[in-house]
């Protein structure tokens, strides 16, 4: 008789698993992923092509595309006729990424900045500590010979500071003495190291004497941003995890 080679039927459903993976994820997730689809969105000039894409995502959620077209300010399109009518399937948490991984420090890396004068106690307290519970700690100085202690210890730098960004580091701490800190004012990378910790919603330890560079870095006091001189636990405990219910503060979400 006669071979033929055919697809079944469930190869033109397009959207179902798109749909159990958006309804999946958490609600900060899924703020990211509406976040994600306006940001490319927003690149395209032809608003047909725009209106299609959301009547597309009719079909994966609702909600979804209504929070994208308000983003864009734009009118919510019709749905878009698919191929074979999507269906819902149990949710599954393994397709997501918050919700799966415990909060753990260990395996993380925490960037400590450091000056001259700094004190040294409260450095190799949060060293010991982290690294005892599995995480790397990487010193990070103006000048990458490092810098001379309060106690008159000498501590080398594991990156320079210009080209050591926070983003290299899961959660990141600021030690530093008044002198220190008023020349790191004069830095922009000093400035840039906090403010983007901040921003990428990752803990921050400091010290009382580093006030003056979180305040011209805009960083708000919350309850991942931590006085370590004598709080050392608190701040590791916080830099097991990112701390989602910041992003409102720094950033607008689809």
């Amino acid at each position: 008789g006669n071979k033929v080679r055919l697809r079944a039927e469930s190869f033109a459903d397009h959207y179902t698993h798109a749909r159990l993976f958006y309804r999946s994820q958490t609600p900060t997730e899924q703020a990211h992923i509406a976040s994600a689809l306006v940001f490319e969105l927003s690149k395209v000039n032809f608003e047909h092509v725009r209106n299609r894409v959301i009547g597309n995502l009719r079909n994966v959620d609702d909600d979804l595309a209504s929070r994208v077209a308000a983003a864009l300010n734009v009118d919510l399109p019709a749905k878009n006729k698919p191929a074979i009518e999507p269906h819902d399937m149990e949710l599954s948490q393994a397709l997501g990424l918050i919700q799966k991984y415990p909060p753990s420090i260990e395996g993380r890396t925490i960037g400590v900045l450091v000056t001259d004068g700094a004190n040294a106690d409260v450095i190799k307290a949060v060293k010991k500590s982290a690294e005892g519970k599995g995480a790397t700690v990487k010193i990070i100085a103006s000048k990458i010979g490092g810098v001379k202690l309060q106690d008159g210890s000498v501590i080398k730098a594991d990156g320079q500071l210009a080209g050591s960004p926070s983003v290299l580091f899961d959660a990141v701490a600021i030690i530093a003495s008044r002198d220190g800190c008023k020349t790191l004012l004069k830095d922009s990378a000093a400035v840039d190291f906090v403010s983007n910790a901040f921003a990428h919603l990752k803990a921050i330890g400091f010290t009382e004497e580093t006030q003056p560079l979180l305040d011209r870095a805009g960083v708000e006091v919350d309850d991942s941003v931590i006085e370590v001189s004598n709080n050392s636990e608190t701040f590791l405990e916080k830099a097991a995890t990112r701390l989602w219910e910041r992003e409102p503060n720094v950033r607008p979400l689809a």
